[in-house]
């Protein structure tokens, strides 16, 4: 096929241009693929973070940045362009309301002149975790144009069912990264990092409300007051206020038992991170997937998670991780005392090499023919 997959990719940093770059070379086994990235894609005054660019600015190849999330000129001109080229496919990448005009409008001119071109979605989102206005009717106005959709998780699926009437569709979690370096030894790991407890708790990625850092800073106090010897390590930058966080470590009085790094972590230091932790714990109040726990499967390390969206699809329980009720630091803190005690996220590591297998790029990319097949 002739595929336009249209999403932020390199030189973008996140998750999401992360699974594209990795998405690109393994459709391109088969297929010929051209990535449609963005000129620009927030405006900096809605960008919470410091920079949306990786420090070495690199890109992916066949990578054309047309799309400007705040110019209706260039949406009209990528459209153009596609439609010029008559692909067989058009996949385009949602994760966030907000680019559903551009998006929309990309696929409304393809519509019109390419109506040979297939077109689908790929799902990161549907629903956004935080509101923004109008975010239904622009979900449904991009959504109404697009033939088919992949999504990742049992909640994205319900979403999707939610917004189009008998939608064409496969389920297929996110894949594990396989392009970050290589697991070193714990202790150099911890050596690096300057970290010397005997159990490590690693919290990592982008910090915001909906992802629960002060429930397990909650979670951290009620550890230090059993007395058990262990770290919080906190590897991700702050979008929004960071001081609502640094002022609850200071009240909580729990300054000596966490480290975080408030900053983007490179991928050239992950390894440090993940191969110095015993137990990753996101206890999120909302999500949709979550690449951070195919992050730490690829270090063979196990997962805490709320129930909530599509988390506890990805954990075999008790086998791979643990799921928890959201909200709840007690049950966090619990579940952290015992099975590091125990020696439980220890035992789980070999358990993991193998089930993380079921995670593949491979079915990844069957679940775009499969649908493509269908449309």
């Amino acid at each position: 096929m002739q595929i336009a997959l249209i999403s932020v990719a390199p030189p973008y940093r996140g998750g999401i241009s992360k699974h594209t770059s990795i998405l690109v070379e393994k459709l391109s086994i088969n297929h010929s693929v051209d990535v449609i990235n963005y000129s620009r894609q927030y405006p900096d005054f809605l960008f919470p973070g410091k920079t949306q660019f990786l420090d070495d600015k690199s890109e992916i190849e066949n990578s054309y940045r047309w799309v400007d999330s705040i110019n209706p000129l260039t949406w009209f001109n990528t459209g153009n362009r596609l439609a010029k080229k008559r692909y067989d496919l058009v996949i385009v990448r949602f994760w966030n309301p907000f680019f559903a005009p551009a998006l929309g409008v990309i696929a409304g001119v393809l519509k019109k002149k390419s109506p040979k071109t297939k077109l689908m979605s790929l799902c990161d989102n549907i629903l956004p975790h935080e509101k923004i206005p109008l975010g239904d009717f622009l979900t449904t106005y991009l959504f109404q144009k697009l033939d088919g959709h992949i999504v990742q998780s049992s909640q994205t699926e319900k979403e999707l069912q939610e917004v189009v009437d008998d939608p064409i569709y496969e389920k297929r979690f996110h894949p594990i990264y396989t392009n970050f370096p290589n697991k070193i030894d714990k202790n150099t790991a911890r050596n690096k990092l300057g970290l010397k407890a005997k159990y490590i708790i690693l919290y990592f990625g982008i910090i915001r409300d909906y992802k629960g850092f002060d429930i397990l800073l909650k979670a951290v106090a009620k550890l230090k007051n059993i007395g058990l010897d262990f770290h919080l390590l906190a590897g991700g930058e702050c979008y929004g206020n960071d001081e609502k966080y640094t002022q609850l470590i200071s009240d909580l009085e729990i300054s000596d038992f966490v480290t975080w790094h408030n900053k983007y972590i490179p991928d050239s230091d992950v390894a440090e991170y993940f191969s110095a932790a015993d137990v990753v714990a996101l206890p999120y109040r909302s999500a949709s997937q979550s690449g951070i726990t195919q992050i730490a499967y690829y270090y063979d390390i196990p997962v805490i998670v709320t129930k909530v969206g599509g988390l506890p699809e990805i954990v075999d329980e008790g086998q791979s991780g643990f799921t928890i009720e959201p909200e709840n630091p007690t049950e966090l803190a619990n579940m952290l005392e015992k099975h590091l005690k125990n020696g439980t996220f220890f035992e789980m590591e070999n358990y993991i090499k193998t089930f993380k297998q079921k995670f593949s790029w491979e079915y990844f990319v069957n679940g775009i023919e499969s649908v493509y097949s269908r449309i």
